[in-house]
C-alpha cells in the first residue's frame, strides 16, 4: 500500500489532523481502543481493534523515523509544484473503507440490540420461539448487502477479506 495513502488513512481512523503530537497520537488511540475492543468495546469484532492498533504503529513508525520532526507535516504548509513531493496530506476519501465502518457499526448494534431483547438468554434460531431473530435477520440483511458489494466492486481492497468473514461469522443467524 502507498505510504503516503496509508498515512492519510491512518491520520483519518484516529480523528488527527496533520501537525499532530506524540501526546495526541496517544490519547486519540486509548479512546479509540475502549470503542473498538472487542472484549470492552461497542464492537464483538476484533476487525476495527485491529485497524486501530495498524493505523496507530503505522503513525508511531512515522514518528520514529522522522525524529528531526516534531509532529506530522502541517497542512499548512504551502506547495504550489504538483511534481514536488512531500504535499500535505489530506483526509482519506476511501470509500469502501466508510461503507465497512458504517455496515460493521450497524452489524454490532443489530447484535446488541438482539441480546437486550433477549435478556440474554440462550439463542434460540427457531424463528417460532425467538421473535427477536427474525428483527435481527432484517436489521442485518443491509449489513449483508453492503458485505456482498464491497467483496463484488472492490475484492482487491483491505476490506474485502474482513467483509468476507463478516458475511461467514454471521450465517449463524440462519443456521
Amino acid at each position: 500500500m502507498d505510504k503516503k495513502l496509508l498515512l492519510n488513512d491512518s491520520l483519518h481512523f484516529l480523528g488527527l489532523s496533520p501537525g499532530f503530537t506524540e501526546s495526541e497520537l496517544k490519547e486519540s488511540y486509548h479512546k479509540l481502543a475502549k470503542k473498538y475492543h472487542p472484549d470492552s468495546g461497542e464492537f464483538t469484532s476484533d476487525v476495527m481493534f485491529l485497524e486501530l492498533n495498524k493505523h496507530y504503529e503505522s503513525l508511531k513508525d512515522f514518528l520514529l523515523i522522522h525524529p528531526e520532526e516534531e509532529s506530522f507535516p502541517s497542512g499548512n504548509q504551502e506547495n504550489n509544484d504538483p511534481n514536488e513531493k512531500g504535499n500535505p496530506l489530506k483526509p482519506s476519501k476511501d470509500p469502501v473503507f466508510h461503507e465497512y465502518k458504517q455496515a460493521k457499526e450497524k452489524e454490532t448494534e443489530a447484535i446488541l440490540r438482539y441480546y437486550e431483547k433477549r435478556n440474554l438468554h440462550p439463542i434460540e434460531l427457531s424463528e417460532n420461539a425467538n421473535k427477536e431473530l427474525v428483527q435481527l435477520r432484517k436489521d442485518l440483511e443491509p449489513v449483508l448487502s453492503v458485505y456482498t458489494e464491497i467483496l463484488k466492486k472492490h475484492p482487491t481492497s483491505l476490506w474485502a477479506k474482513d467483509a468476507k468473514d463478516s458475511l461467514e461469522r454471521l450465517r449463524v443467524w440462519w443456521a
